[in-house]
């Protein structure tokens, strides 16, 4: 590869690793002067571009990545998918008061219920109101992480609006696909209906940013989304907080424009160097063949596991149907030297990637969950539905939206200790998976402290002075 192929290819790459040979006199920030082995983590001194005002090499990157993926745009992002989350509200809420001016009424976003608590986050900041989306009732397990909502559950949410003359305020849908369980919605069928009523589709893909390289291309740009948060970090070989913001060739025209200052508000202004040369370099470690073999071992776990449909490269395994708690199934594979992403009473989720050691690791994982299978066949015929949350449809009311009470005084207070009618006053949600039991402004009622309970939440903030 030539000198000027490289630069085309991987411009901030190459601008950041010949300034780190350099061994310039550092008389600029960070205060390590390329020191403890920091040599390619620098700050915007001229060349190296700047990341929400990117005009160079920055701008040249993003765009090679845009390309990739099939994007109008692309951002990069250092924050991981909170910030474009964000990001992605701001550009929503704002194109709502270019079309509707100034003085409209306030905004609502309608949003599948297993949000990432960024999201609420962005409800409180950017003052629009969240009108929750449920899917139907349905038999099975309830599980925070995960919300059904299909297309023709997305038309009937509309048509409710539509009655109560709701639906002339509503800026955009927003789903989460793929979820933290590996459930995917059907993206194409969402945007379909979104865009017969002219309203955008926003998709937090934080889990699936992979899916452009698969044999089907299953990323939700490609499936029709108009604004994709991916979080390329958690599924593809980039530093944590890696990650993009895409739009859409057919979103609507001129929303790119606010993406950079979008970004800006809800991140650093000193971003990380050597996270965006990880996004810059990405395209040098993907490999079709890479994907292609991964896909074929995870497909042969998934297909002898007992484990959940959904995305290529997760294997989720309901621990309950075997009669055990899936924290405890995890301890057992941390002895056996595996660490899952993420693990609660009812499920065990681990996330793979090219970048295993296949067969050897996908071999042992296969070993060590059969023997657990073998050990629990006693409790298989068991009456395992028992076991765990059994609320299939609780759906907290709604006394305040996050903005209305962000600057409300708050106390602490003991699940088991009267907070029953108290008014939700924080995001309780551990990441992982970052999911909220209560969102603040919401009610507490039995089903809700069921929940809060099973996900052994100890100790929740209410507002002070409301209650039911």
């Amino acid at each position: 590869m030539g000198e000027n192929e490289g630069y085309i290819l991987y411009p901030i790459k190459k601008f950041v690793e010949n300034y780190a040979g350099k061994k310039s006199i550092r008389l600029h920030m960070p205060g390590h002067k390329g020191q403890f082995g920091y040599e390619e983590d620098i700050t915007e001194i001229p060349g190296a571009d700047s990341l929400y005002m990117a005009d160079g090499i920055i701008a040249e990157s993003e765009s090679k990545t845009a390309d990739l993926f099939g994007a109008r745009k692309t951002c990069y992002g250092t924050e991981g998918a909170s910030q474009i989350i964000k990001a992605m509200c701001f550009m929503a809420i704002k194109k709502y008061y270019e079309n509707k001016g100034m003085l409209a009424k306030k905004p609502i976003i309608l949003a599948a219920r297993n949000a990432h608590k960024s999201f609420i986050h962005a409800s409180a900041l950017l003052e629009f109101d969240i009108k929750w989306m449920y899917p139907e009732k349905q038999e099975g397990r309830y599980s925070i992480c995960s919300c059904n909502i299909t297309p023709e559950r997305l038309e009937s949410y509309i048509d409710e609006l539509q009655g109560e003359e709701y639906l002339d305020r509503v800026a955009a849908v927003y789903i989460t696909s793929p979820d933290y369980l590996g459930n995917m919605l059907d993206v194409e069928g969402l945007a379909r209906v979104a865009h017969e009523h002219n309203l955008m589709l926003l998709c937090d893909n934080a889990h699936g940013s992979y899916l452009r390289f698969l044999k089907e291309d299953l990323h939700p740009l490609s499936l029709g989304a108009d604004l994709v948060a991916d979080s390329a970090h958690k599924t593809l070989p980039v530093l944590t907080g890696g990650a993009y913001l895409h739009i859409s060739l057919k979103a609507p025209e001129g929303i790119e424009d606010s993406a950079k200052r979008a970004m800006l508000m809800f991140g650093s202004t000193s971003p990380s160097y050597p996270i965006l040369k990880s996004l810059d370099e990405l395209t040098e470690k993907i490999k079709e063949a890479d994907f292609a073999r991964a896909e074929k071992y995870v497909g042969e776990l998934k297909s002898i596991l007992p484990c959940l449909e959904g995305e290529p490269f997760k294997i989720t395994i309901p621990v309950y149907k075997l009669g055990m708690d899936g924290r405890e199934v995890a301890e057992k594979l941390r002895r056996a030297n595996m660490e899952p992403e993420y693990a609660d009473p009812d499920y065990v989720v681990t996330m793979w990637s090219p970048y295993n050691k296949f067969p050897v690791e996908s071999i042992w994982f296969k070993r060590i969950v059969n023997e657990l299978v073998e050990g629990a066949k006693g409790s298989l015929e068991a009456e395992f539905a028992d076991i765990g949350v059994k609320k299939l449809d609780c759906r907290p009311r709604v006394r305040y939206q996050p903005y209305e009470v962000l600057y409300t005084s708050s106390e602490t207070v003991d699940v088991d200790r009267g907070i029953i009618g108290r008014i939700a006053a924080d995001s309780v949600a551990p990441c992982p998976p970052a999911i909220l039991p209560v969102v603040v402004g919401e009610m507490i009622d039995e089903d809700v402290l069921e929940i809060l309970r099973f996900y052994d939440v100890k100790k929740i903030d209410v507002l002070k002075l409301a209650r039911g």
